[in-house]
């Protein structure tokens, strides 16, 4: 995979075309430079910086190649994000092959993280319940109340916006997903699964955006990364008895060999993220 990368980076960098009809939210408004406004709101709770290894080894093949990705990925890319906070400017570097695009951010040119970024959905209306902010400052997570029930997720903007927050603001929301794991079942030909089949928790002991799943595969669509194939599928990701997102949800083939159509149950275990648009 890191010489497929190699590869890439030594020449001009081709954007593999995606599939019709894949919603696809930017990240960036603008690409100028911004002085962030001061702080409105301290966030609720601090925690210690978040290791995005596991979440970079959803195309790497192991841990060390996943250290390297995020370094090979940022001379890959494609668009940049500056926000001045006083004496210290924050960046953020995308890189962007197909849906599945990289993120790193930088505070005065030091790395601070490097993570996976899926941006495929609509955004839906929330209310900022919760925020929760990293040691290093620039990253955190989100818990909003959006269709019903409370959901947390990693602010993928959150070096950006994080200023603009106070638990009760009205946003608009993207979230997504990206599998860690994935099995799957077949549709049933004897007839529908029961109601209470879709379902989606927390996962014990890990992070508040690590979420436990089963749903019903609504769409699905196919394309590559860095020579990879990836599967892109939208799903029914219940919460509670009334509370129903559309989610879509990147699975890479380190998450499932196996094809998956229209109609099956999927569960598994998958990271939530998003941000406000």
């Amino acid at each position: 995979m890191l010489d497929r990368l190699k590869d890439l980076l030594g020449t001009t960098v081709k954007k593999e075309g995606l599939p019709a009809r894949l919603p696809v939210v930017p990240p960036f408004a603008s690409t100028e430079p911004e002085t962030a406004p001061e702080r409105i709101h301290k966030p609720d709770h601090i925690r210690a910086d978040i290791d995005h290894t596991g979440h970079m080894r959803v195309i790497a093949h192991n841990d060390a190649d996943a250290k390297a990705l995020g370094a090979a990925t940022l001379q890959a890319t494609r668009e940049k994000k500056t926000v001045m906070y006083g004496d210290d400017i924050v960046s953020a570097y995308l890189a962007d092959f197909a849906c599945l695009k990289f993120i790193t951010i930088t505070m005065n040119s030091d790395t601070l993280c490097s993570f996976p970024f899926f941006n495929m959905g609509a955004p839906v209306d929330a209310r900022i319940t919760e925020i929760i902010e990293c040691k290093n400052g620039y990253e955190g997570q989100l818990g909003v109340y959006a269709k019903g029930s409370v959901i947390n997720f990693f602010d993928a903007l959150y070096f950006k916006n994080r200023n603009t927050y106070f638990p009760g603001k009205d946003a608009r929301v993207l979230i997504s997903g990206i599998a860690y794991v994935l099995t799957k079942k077949r549709a049933n030909k004897n007839g529908p699964e029961p109601a209470d089949s879709d379902l989606a928790f927390h996962y014990d002991n890990v992070d508040v955006d690590d979420y436990v799943f089963r749903g019903k595969v609504l769409d699905v669509k196919e394309y590559r990364v860095l020579d990879k194939r990836v599967q892109v599928i939208k799903v029914a990701f219940r919460t509670g008895a009334d509370s129903v997102l559309d989610l879509y949800v990147c699975v890479t083939a380190n998450a499932l060999r196996e094809t998956i159509v229209p109609g099956d149950h999927v569960s598994g275990i998958i990271w939530l993220q998003g941000f406000v648009v």
